[in-house]
């Protein structure tokens, strides 16, 4: 099937079909806003929370590029699976930088609290704050003005916080269209085009994504192996090959 005749309501987590949901956005006629914008009619903000790997966000990000299209990409600095600060994982995320797309952070409140023991106000804005800080130095730029919470727990949705704005506040969550494929939900419930609101949020996961489709459970599984076996090489580069001696 050609991309001109893919049918978006039979999703499938490749980037053929991504990049015809991005052709039929525009096409319906929505804006590309960036997160310093105001939600509006016709404006949709693309958003993308890098779980798993900047290399993966790369792809996606030269793809939106060739399409013609801006997004914001937000990086955890707690990965299990990357090190943003890691040189060439670094470049990357510059990269994404230069092909003209936002790039911010992706806060986890895991590293930090309990799930159901939520941090003050003030507790909660001197780490995300600090984590800033350390982000605008690993792109020697300042980072998207937009904080996305990763796994949010309960008490950050549709909420407003002082000192930075949360993806998650009322004007970009509950009071615009907001669809997302976390854990690959598209599947079941993929966005119909014709149903979507004039001012509208998409959140999407570019590990999740590839050149051929894969359930969620093999993404990730690969994901933690390709970590892995850089993780390895790194190290065998570091302290066996002795490149730095």
């Amino acid at each position: 099937m050609s991309n001109a005749h893919r049918d978006l309501a039979d999703p499938e987590f490749t980037f053929d079909w991504y990049r015809e949901f991005l052709e039929r956005l525009r096409s319906t006629g929505y804006r590309f806003l960036s997160f310093d914008d105001e939600p509006d009619d016709g404006g949709v903000f693309l958003r993308h929370d890098v779980d798993l790997s900047p290399r993966s966000a790369l792809d996606m990000a030269r793809l939106e590029a060739d399409v013609g299209v801006t997004s914001t990409y937000l990086f955890l600095l707690t990965s299990p699976l990357y090190n943003p600060f890691e040189g060439e994982q670094r470049e990357q995320i510059r990269e994404i930088a230069s092909l003209g797309h936002d790039v911010g952070l992706h806060f986890s409140t895991h590293q930090y609290w309990a799930k159901d023991d939520p941090p003050g106000d003030a507790d909660l804005r001197e780490r995300v704050t600090a984590e800033l800080s350390a982000f605008d130095e690993l792109i020697d730029a300042d980072a998207a003005s937009a904080v996305s919470f990763h796994i949010p727990p309960d008490w950050v949705l549709d909420r407003s916080f002082d000192g930075f704005r949360s993806t998650y506040e009322p004007a970009l969550f509950s009071e615009i269209g907001y669809v997302a494929d976390s854990g690959q939900r598209w599947r079941e419930e993929p966005p119909e085009m014709e149903a979507l609101p004039d001012a509208l949020q998409v959140l999407t996961h570019p590990g999740l994504w590839g050149g051929e489709d894969a359930s969620f459970e093999q993404r990730i599984e690969r994901a933690a192996i390709d970590a892995g076996s850089r993780t390895w090489e790194l190290a065998h580069r570091e302290f066996v090959d002795e490149v730095y001696s």
